[in-house]
């Protein structure tokens, strides 16, 4: 089951109902309740018992909402078991630097919601039980250091659950010791992204701090960035992020209106693959996706 390609992905910590309350008025494509770094260590109890009426909440609301989980090693496998078996939200998966971390979740999930010793009398049966239990899992691994970044192209292809990557810019920076500015994360940050186009998945981040959220105008110079090295969206931790993150991944009007032209040019020239030309110039198979791809955004 894919998840939906999301402009803007806003941070609440899953101790905090008040503010789950409100995340309806947030604007953002989908809400991730963080179970990970957004939770005191004292309040990791609160927020597993929390989980499933924040979820029922923000889904009867037709919120698409995800979950960081803690790493398995230090209580991720609690937070799956808290999650009821009504419920499947995509997980974020956080300081990914191995692919067997995230087939360890892929694992730990179908063990949490199923005894597959005795249930089935074959191996035939014990593989059609494991796919349907696994069937709505989506995992969104994290890569937030650079042991993670050089792993990146085998953590993408984990498991066929991995169904975006996402880039811990704060965390990678702090890990490598690089300054949080544009010039220091664009290249790590593109690589994931590359990782990403490279499986048919999407990427969410951006090469740049998101702890600075007083300052608009550098967030939105960061969030171009990000688009124009091929992320698809974008994690926020301040609903002031949210609206200039839609903004920035939303396609412009410019965008619009030549993905338009170029498609009714390819179709008034009968050019399916084959080059074409008109008033907008040359119309191939790769101009023609990159049209398509934007309207798609639409």
């Amino acid at each position: 089951m894919p998840t939906k390609k999301f402009r803007s992905l806003l941070f609440i910590p899953a101790s905090r109902p008040d503010m789950v309350e409100r995340a309806h008025e947030r604007a953002a494509d989908a809400i991730i309740l963080d179970m990970e770094d957004g939770v005191a260590e004292s309040e990791k109890i609160a927020a597993r018992k929390n989980l499933n009426s924040l979820l029922e909440s923000l889904q009867g609301k037709g919120i698409e909402t995800l979950v960081r989980i803690n790493s398995l090693e230090t209580g991720g496998d609690l937070d799956i078991r808290a999650i009821a078996e009504t419920f499947s939200p995509p997980l974020l998966l956080p300081k990914i630097t191995d692919p067997k971390q995230v087939s360890a979740v892929e694992d730990c999930w179908l063990s949490c919601r199923s005894d597959m010793s005795g249930e089935h009398s074959n191996e035939t049966s014990r593989k059609t039980a494991r796919e349907t239990v696994l069937s709505t899992l989506r995992l969104l691994p994290m890569i937030e250091c650079p042991t993670g970044l050089f792993r990146v192209e085998q953590i993408a292809r984990a498991t066929k659950r991995v169904n975006a990557l996402v880039f811990g810019s704060e965390d990678f920076a702090a890990e490598a010791g690089l300054s949080t500015e544009i010039e220091a994360l664009a290249m790590p940050a593109q690589w994931v992204a590359l990782a990403a186009a490279a499986n048919g998945i999407s990427a969410y981040g951006l090469p740049g701090s998101l702890g600075n959220y007083h300052n608009m105008e550098l967030f939105e110079a960061t969030l171009k960035r990000a688009r124009t090295i091929g992320f698809t969206g974008s994690v926020c931790i301040h609903p002031k992020q949210v609206l200039i993150a839609n903004d920035v991944f939303r396609p412009s009007k410019e965008e619009i209106d030549w993905a338009t032209a170029v498609i009714t040019q390819a179709g008034t020239d009968g050019a399916s693959g084959g080059a074409s030309g008109g008033n907008i110039g040359m119309v191939d198979a790769p101009v023609l996706a990159r049209a398509q791809a934007i309207l798609a955004r639409v």
